[in-house]
């Protein structure tokens, strides 16, 4: 029996709503905002970011999903120059809710090389013009989407997909952090809200 395909997006809580939601630019971090304005260019509107995969495939990592329970953050440099660990306390950590939604539920897509869009990503912070070879590697535009779909399968960290809305009411599961997150949305009208945490990747 073939399996089901599904797109993953997370997002926090506060965003969530019962319906369709549009690619928003105020929630996008301005680091990156000049290169996602950059792909609405090349593929006619404003990105929802998305990974895709069979049902409780390593495709929900591509979401971040799993980062909410991430206690060291990073760092940066003090006063005295000294290098200063920086560790989520308590309080501090995001809600994110995963949404996995069936393929077919998402009419608008378009699908990249992930692996070549984190080069776009720093070409494009660097003010480096993005050329027409970089371009093809980036969007393969002979693969249709069956063969966009089977390298997905084959790993899901190859493949991002995009879209300029997406339905949370078409989740068939949804995966959040606690209970207090699963009663939210259930009050929202949403099904099958499972508490699910996921292990850091190394």
């Amino acid at each position: 029996m073939k399996q089901k395909t599904y797109v993953y997006h997370s997002m926090p809580l506060e965003q969530v709503v019962h319906g369709t939601i549009v690619a928003d630019r105020r929630y996008s971090d301005p680091e990156w905002l000049e290169a996602y304005q950059w792909l609405e260019k090349e593929v006619g509107f404003f990105p929802i970011f998305l990974s895709i995969g069979d049902r409780d495939s390593d495709a929900v990592y591509m979401t971040g999903y799993q980062n909410q329970w991430r206690v060291y953050i990073g760092g940066d440099f003090d006063a005295d120059k000294k290098y200063r660990k920086i560790y989520r306390k308590a309080g501090e950590f995001p809600n994110q809710v995963l949404f996995a939604i069936p393929l077919e539920s998402v009419p608008v897509r378009s699908f990249n090389d992930y692996q070549w869009w984190n080069i776009v990503l720093t070409d494009v912070l660097c003010q480096r013009e993005i050329g027409p070879g970089l371009r093809r590697l980036l969007f393969k535009k002979s693969w249709n989407e069956a063969r966009w779909l089977r390298q997905a399968r084959r790993d899901s960290h190859l493949v991002q997909m995009l879209a300029p809305q997406l339905d949370l009411g078409a989740a068939e599961y949804i995966w959040v952090r606690n209970k207090s997150t699963q009663e939210a949305l259930q009050k929202q009208g949403f099904h099958n809200v499972q508490v699910r945490r996921i292990a850091l990747e190394s």
